[in-house]
């Protein structure tokens, strides 16, 4: 069953993810122990509706051709807001928000390119784990920033290169294997 009402429960929880990045950008702005926990908050319930809303959508019958173009828009403005935001208060490197802005890009016209020919690009195992190691980046950097200096030597703020550095790696894989597999798809014979 398909659901074509634009307001059903899957979503809203997909508007929830472009809601919070304005949310997550002034709590990073208030640069205060109350403003990383809310913008942890944010991210963390972000990344919950990510997994709650095609879960909800495929359960309860709210599959629509909107929500399927509408829940990759939302992932797209979600992250490349929350790592901007990041960025914009210097802590990451602007030129991680370049990666993974090219890699959405590539994908973006990729599956246009695609639908000119009447095909589809789908979803990529790639694509998945890029939006697990971002996921799982964005909440491990702002935790980190959460969490004061330990009273030993161990700095939480050391593992953030390590954790942006990751998701740098993984996006860019996934930039390439969407492009490999849209070029293919594209010049492979069109079945008419």
């Amino acid at each position: 069953m398909t659901s074509n009402t634009l307001f059903n429960p899957a979503n809203i929880l997909t508007s929830v993810r472009i809601i919070l990045v304005p949310v997550f950008w002034y709590a990073l702005q208030l640069n205060s122990p109350s403003g990383l926990v809310l913008a942890l908050a944010c991210v963390v319930l972000a990344e919950v509706t990510d997994l709650l809303d095609g879960w909800v959508a495929r359960r309860f019958g709210y599959e629509s051709a909107f929500g399927a173009l509408f829940d990759p828009l939302a992932d797209s403005l979600y992250r490349l807001g929350a790592f901007t935001a990041l960025a914009s208060t210097g802590f990451i490197p602007i030129w991680t928000v370049l990666i993974f802005a090219w890699r959405d890009t590539i994908v973006t016209y990729a599956r246009m390119m695609m639908a000119q020919r009447g095909e589809e690009l789908g979803a990529r195992l790639s694509g998945k784990i890029k939006a697990i190691v971002q996921g799982a980046a964005l909440i491990g950097i702002v935790a980190a920033l959460s969490i004061p200096v330990l009273i030993t030597t161990l700095d939480p703020t050391n593992f953030i290169p390590w954790l942006y550095g990751a998701a740098v790696i993984v996006t860019a894989w996934s930039g390439v294997d969407y492009l490999i597999a849209g070029m293919r798809k594209f010049t492979a014979p069109s079945e008419d």
